[in-house]
């Protein structure tokens, strides 16, 4: 009976064993479990380093709608190689780790539709991913900083930053080389440092440096030499001083080198010169980077130009016409354009019947690099242009794959004569084949807009009459022309939601002026879009020639930026108009009515026997708005901010300087005489008991320290290849006789810990050390010289001493 049952139960246990053995293999293997929170620690460290660094991006993006994404993408890159790090044998795959996080953070944070429980990347997330680059990528190509944070965008900052993260994580940890970090903080800071006027701010500069030491101390303290350890070596030999006044040295020196070093002379170290050519080389942002250029008030002259023409011109270089989403950017440029820039016509122009003015133009750019080139509206001719440029029918622009910067060329344009009388007769519907990108809006329209423009519209029968009355009431009193209203109200950008707060505030610059009036105008049935470029500038003295014929020098500079709508009429092709208060200059036809009764018919101009359009115009004659109030006081500058002294600012900084030694000594001191009279590692002063597990934590342990830490300051020359023993006989020979029974005390309670039989357990706190540590230094005090006392209080040597 007890047979089968015996063998039974010895078949349990034989199966038990081997199971447990199986078990205990796969344990062997991987090898022992860390404890303590060594990984959890290193990981925020990484994790708040990038964090802290990328603000410097304040300046490069709108806002930071993108941050809580990036959190959670960085967050589960460090997540995956800290959970591997568990096991000593899996460290090595620790980067691979991180790469999974990266791509389950970003597919959580961005596709989690897309993709398997949210977390596992599909295919469908993969095209996604590939089509939100693209549109990032499109945005960047047609943008200046700061860029909206839209998907896209915020896509590529939170990949970037990831990667990073996983690039900080394995030089840090996985290698052991966490000065090496530095590289992919200097990574995060370059966007700011080589895109932007302010570069990485005073922020981004503290975020990165913080971040940076506290990578250093915490791969210091929890994984010295790349092992992981249980616990922090709390309070090491003056580690955490030392890396607080070198902290303190390098933003002292750099808050210095800001104010005093040719280059660092606007913002906060804004890196001085930027990547490519000298020079103050910059692009125009189609938004929100004009309202940056306008507030900057920059005199850098961009251009010159000489021009036949009677007033000095507008120079388009790019337009907006679709007006969907929270970014407003020109339309993809339409493949198969040719590169004959001889003969230009525009897909609508004037009438043949129409009369026109033919203007000839020459530019030469100082200090602007654009892929747009600046020229008349309704070119017809381009030459001695370098490189490869497309004429755009459309849109009338021109773009290529070389830049504007050290460009001059000649410009030939023709513009139709305009009269008020013969765009009042101009009340045909648009030709059924122009792009219905110029009249279509999207469904977020708010209603004030609509309701604003039939309002002041009211009783006008013509498109003319109707965007009369839109440009009116924009240039009128109840308005008001300000760079710093639409950023102190929330409200600097584009998208529908900024043009309803701009009607409501009524105050704003021109890309709000003329984005009102392009929406107001298609609301009315007008086809619209919006011209950026710079306003006519200012005159510079210079003369020129060209066929016989006189030109007039102009300079245009980066505070010159504008942008202008320019409204659809048949028979007469794209007319500019001129909205913005105390900007530009308003066309002769955009004012006064003419009393001129000795041209033909208007509508027989108009349905001419050449109804199509043939060439392009030029910029028609115009005169400065003199009669409008509105225009009457010219934009005054950006006030600068108030900024203190350099002198006073250099004083304050030599002071911090000065102290910060003193005062990192006096906090080691204390920390260490507090946590030799017992006080709680975790929190200083507490007095909470609590066993030291660690001999190099233990009290004695760190009155040594402290001891020697005390005698260097004075003058001693600790030389750590001698015994204790020998170290406390030189240190006593210093003291003199009534301090030698305390300084063998120390000793004496150090050799015990460190070299005496385990097992004992080590008393909570030692007061009877820490007064005599006490003692000590007002010995050495009052045995020391007075220059010793300065030097030992002002520039303690044992901050920097790491032999001890």
């Amino acid at each position: 009976m007890t047979g089968p049952s015996s063998g039974s139960n010895r078949q349990k246990l034989d199966g038990g064993a081997a199971g447990t053995g199986q078990r205990g293999g796969i344990r062997g293997f991987l090898g022992e479990p860390a404890t303590g929170p060594a990984r959890w620690v290193l990981a925020l460290a990484v994790l708040g380093a990038v964090m802290g660094a990328s603000l410097s991006l304040r300046n490069v993006l709108l806002d930071y709608s993108w941050f809580p994404q990036a959190v959670l993408a960085c967050a589960l890159t460090l997540l995956l190689p800290a959970l591997t790090r568990r096991y000593p044998r899996l460290n090595h795959l620790a980067p691979i780790a991180a790469l999974l996080g990266w791509f389950m953070g970003l597919t959580l944070a961005f596709f989690p539709g897309t993709a398997y429980l949210g977390l596992i990347p599909s295919a469908s997330t993969i095209k996604a991913a590939v089509a939100l680059a693209s549109e990032a990528g499109a945005s960047i190509l047609v943008s200046n900083t700061p860029v909206p944070a839209d998907p896209g965008i915020a896509f590529i900052i939170c990949a970037g930053l990831g990667f990073t993260a996983l690039l900080i994580d394995t030089l840090a940890v996985t290698v052991a080389l966490p000065a090496a970090s530095a590289l992919g903080i200097a990574l995060i800071l370059l966007p700011a440092a080589l895109t932007t006027q302010d570069g990485v701010g005073a922020s981004g500069f503290i975020g990165a440096a913080g971040g940076y030491l506290l990578i250093l101390g915490c791969c210091r303290w929890y994984a010295p030499e790349g092992q992981l350890r249980p616990a922090a070596n709390r309070a090491a030999s003056g580690t955490l001083g030392r890396a607080a006044g070198l902290g303190a040295a390098v933003v002292v020196v750099m808050m210095l080198a800001s104010v005093f070093l040719p280059g660092f002379s606007s913002g906060t170290f804004p890196q001085g010169s930027r990547l490519g050519s000298p020079g103050n080389v910059s692009g125009l942002d189609p938004m929100i980077s004009l309202g940056n250029d306008l507030r900057s008030q920059s005199t850098a002259i961009n251009m010159s130009y000489l021009t036949d023409a009677p007033e000095p011109l507008y120079l388009r270089m790019s337009t907006l016409e679709d007006f969907s989403g929270k970014t407003w950017k020109p339309s993809p440029i339409p493949a198969g354009l040719s590169d004959n820039l001889s003969d230009l016509r525009p897909a609508f122009g004037a009438n043949s019947a129409v009369p026109q003015v033919t203007t000839t133009t020459m530019v030469s750019v100082l200090d602007l690099s654009s892929t747009w080139l600046p020229a008349p509206l309704s070119t017809t001719s381009v030459e001695s242009l370098r490189g490869q440029w497309k004429w755009n029918p459309s849109t009338q622009t021109i773009s290529g794959n070389d830049t504007t910067a050290d460009q001059s060329y000649v410009v030939v344009s023709q513009m139709p004569e305009l009269t008020p009388e013969l765009l009042d007769a101009a009340t045909q519907k648009p030709d059924n084949r122009l792009d219905p990108i110029f009249s279509k809006l999207p469904n977020n329209v708010p209603a004030i807009i609509k309701t604003t423009a039939e309002q002041v519209s009211e009783g006008q029968t013509t498109p003319y009459g109707r965007a009369m009355a839109i440009q009116d009431y924009l240039r009128s009193s109840a308005f008001t022309y300000s760079v710093k209203t639409p950023v102190q109200e929330g409200y600097d950008g584009a998208g529908m939601n900024v043009l309803a707060k701009f009607l409501e505030v009524k105050s704003g610059y021109c890309i709000h002026f003329s984005a009102a009036m392009a929406v107001m105008a298609r609301e009315l049935g007008i086809p619209s879009r919006i011209a950026v470029g710079y306003a006519p500038g200012t005159p510079n003295q210079e003369t020129g020639s060209v066929n016989g014929v006189d030109l007039t020098g102009y300079q245009v500079a980066g505070r010159d930026a504008h942008a202008w709508p320019e409204l659809y009429f048949e028979g007469l092709g794209w007319v500019p108009f001129e909205p913005t208060p105390s900007r530009g200059d308003v066309p002769a036809y955009a004012q006064e009515p003419s009393t001129d009764t000795s041209r033909p018919n208007n509508n027989d101009l108009l349905n001419g026997a050449n109804s199509r359009p043939t060439s392009a115009p030029a910029t028609a004659p115009t005169s400065k708005a003199a009669t409008t109030p509105a225009t009457a006081a010219a934009v005054e500058a950006t006030p600068q901010h108030a900024r203190i002294s350099a002198g006073v600012v250099a004083v304050v900084l030599a002071l911090v300087v000065a102290a910060s030694p003193a005062f990192t000594r006096i906090l080691v001191r204390r920390r260490r005489l507090a946590l030799v009279r017992g006080a709680s590692p975790g929190r200083k002063g507490t007095g909470r008991p609590g066993k030291q597990k660690d001999p190099r934590d233990s009290p004695e342990a760190l009155a040594w320290r402290e001891l020697s830490a005390s005698t260097i300051d004075y003058g001693y020359s600790y030389d750590s290849a001698l015994t204790p023993a020998l170290q406390a006989e030189r240190m006593a020979a210093l003291l003199g006789e009534s301090s030698s029974r305390d300084v063998y005390r120390v000793r004496s309670a150090y050799e015990n810990v460190v070299y005496g039989p385990p097992g004992a357990d080590s008393p909570v706190g030692r007061d009877d050390l820490a007064d005599a540590l006490e003692r000590i230094g007002s010995r050495l005090a009052q045995k020391a010289t007075t220059p010793a006392r300065i030097r030992a209080v002002v520039l303690p040597p044992s901050l920097f001493n790491n032999r001890q």
